[in-house]
């Protein structure tokens, strides 16, 4: 698969069929949309997607992302995209809506099928719509895919719907929306080593600018280790009884010992188990690790059980259920 920045056509002698979005976090409303670019085997299936860095779309706002740029290519691989355009959006959101259309997905890309969502709007100031999009690509004999939302317990899945979620430390709920187990891949860094001083040795992921953090607390977690899953027990915040720079993932990995300094681990959220709290003493500190050990244990046993993999990545059996 080819990544790039600038508007190209595929490698492949066959015209494009592109699929239209940011597709952040990659959900099951998305899903319908790749799917669908997918369909046509004559054409080769592409997605126009974009980066977000000091410019956020008018209709993106509080943005945060769900899914690393990285880790976002990594899923459309999977599903058979032969190129991925993406751009930073902050290169073409002036562009008018004709212009977009005509000049970077037909010429530029080579666009003979066009799929997006219901909600999809493009061009300067977000100005076109999906009825604009068929109109202008009408009159070049492109066809247009527009798809209806996929709905959840009476609502349109989002992610604006899915971030809420994981703001308020619902992570089934969370995850239902994805189709999989929300996770953070994140390089670990390192930390003040206090957790091993206290025999629970831990790994520290700080979370990036326009990354999503979940509500601070604890949580029952599953890592991936070289394709291995281990239990966990993560907090996310600010650790105030030893203090943090900023919000950061510490996980404590069950049964492990290695040094993971510098490699992106992926760590799977279940359960929110307690909120953040400030201990009077490291010794008090200690006592509860080991009380949320023992609160996650069965409830992580039951989750590994469920997660299975595909190509080596681990992703549990809420996959292909709307």
């Amino acid at each position: 698969m080819k990544i790039t920045k600038e508007f190209t056509k595929p490698d492949s002698a066959k015209p494009a069929s592109v699929a239209l979005g940011l597709f952040d976090g990659v959900h099951i409303g998305h899903r319908e949309v790749l799917g669908k670019a997918l369909e046509n085997r004559a054409l080769t299936p592409c997605v126009f997607t974009y980066t977000i860095s000091d410019f956020v779309p008018k209709n993106k706002k509080n943005y945060v992302a769900l899914t690393p740029d990285e880790q976002k290519c990594n899923i459309l691989e999977r599903m058979g995209f032969e190129l991925i355009v993406m751009p930073d959006f902050d290169t073409f959101k002036n562009l008018e809506p004709e212009e977009f259309v005509e000049k970077m997905l037909i010429e530029k890309m080579g666009a003979k099928e066009l799929t997006c969502g219901y909600d999809f709007t493009f061009g300067n100031m977000g100005k076109g719509n999906t009825e604009q999009l068929c109109q202008i690509a009408q009159k070049h004999g492109v066809k247009v895919n527009v798809l209806n939302p996929i709905t959840m317990d009476g609502e349109p899945v989002s992610s604006t719907r899915i971030r809420e979620a994981i703001l308020q430390g619902k992570m089934d709920q969370a995850s239902r929306m994805l189709g999989r187990r929300f996770s953070i891949r994140l390089k670990v860094e390192y930390g003040n080593q206090i957790g091993r001083m206290m025999d629970f040795p831990t790994i520290n992921q700080v979370f990036p600018r326009h990354h999503i953090v979940p509500k601070y607390g604890v949580y029952s977690t599953v890592v991936n280790i070289d394709g291995k899953l281990y239990g966990g027990v993560t907090n996310v915040g600010v650790k105030p009884t030893v203090g943090s720079d900023g919000p950061l993932a510490e996980t404590y990995i069950m049964d492990f010992s290695g040094d993971l300094y510098g490699k992106i681990v992926e760590v799977y959220f279940f359960r929110f188990v307690r909120p953040e709290t400030k201990f009077s003493s490291i010794e008090q500190l200690k006592q509860q690790i080991a009380n949320d050990k023992d609160d996650v244990m069965q409830d992580i046993a039951e989750n590994i059980e469920q997660m299975v993999f595909r190509d080596g990545h681990p992703e549990d059996i809420l996959i292909g259920q709307h």
